[in-house]
């Protein structure tokens, strides 16, 4: 069994190899990139939300608004959620990284192995991708193409989606993602 180094290798504009950082690309094979939660998303959006209501002083309508709609009895609870949120997916350095769900079988799976992705496994797909598999559509088709070209271009294309805006939230929603820089 010959494996790979979970790292990639990263090249100076001469042409010659800088230093090595941790992968981008996690064991199951997603791209860490494209990840709503090592993007930011949810951190920032609840951080949004957060700043918005703030300022239209949305704690002193609440007290007032209960009246109308008795659940905004509930909106201290509720800011404490989004403070929750923002702590919880805060920031995520990758799989590879030390990120990631605390525990995964498929990342238990490959180290023992001492695969870097999936993709290196004769016994691919089984039961431990199940979860991702139906998370997020075309997850086979990643780890083919993986399998195909290699770890190191895959991620670089990937890369190259996510710079024009793909994140797994439109594989896993079926809608497009709404970036802050459109109108």
């Amino acid at each position: 069994m010959v494996t790979k180094p979970s790292i990639m290798l990263t090249s100076s504009e001469d042409g010659g190899t800088m230093n090595s950082e941790p992968s981008p690309v996690g064991y199951c094979g997603l791209y860490c990139g494209a990840c709503a939660i090592h993007q930011g998303m949810i951190r920032n959006r609840a951080m949004q939300l957060l700043e918005v209501l703030s300022a239209y002083q949305f704690r002193d309508i609440a007290k007032e608004a209960k009246e109308w709609a008795p659940e905004l009895a509930y909106y201290l609870q509720f800011e404490e959620v989004l403070q929750a949120l923002m702590k919880m997916f805060g920031e995520c350095p990758g799989c590879l990284a030390g990120g990631g769900p605390p525990v995964c079988v498929i990342r238990d799976c490959c180290k023992k192995n001492g695969f870097s992705t999936c993709a290196e496994c004769d016994k691919m797909p089984c039961d431990k991708l199940e979860p991702q598999i139906q998370c997020y559509r075309g997850h086979l088709d990643m780890l083919s193409r993986i399998k195909e070209i290699g770890e190191n271009k895959w991620a670089k294309e990937m890369a190259q989606k996510v710079r024009r805006g793909f994140s797994y939230v439109e594989v896993m929603s079926g809608s497009e993602v709404r970036t802050d820089d459109q109108d």
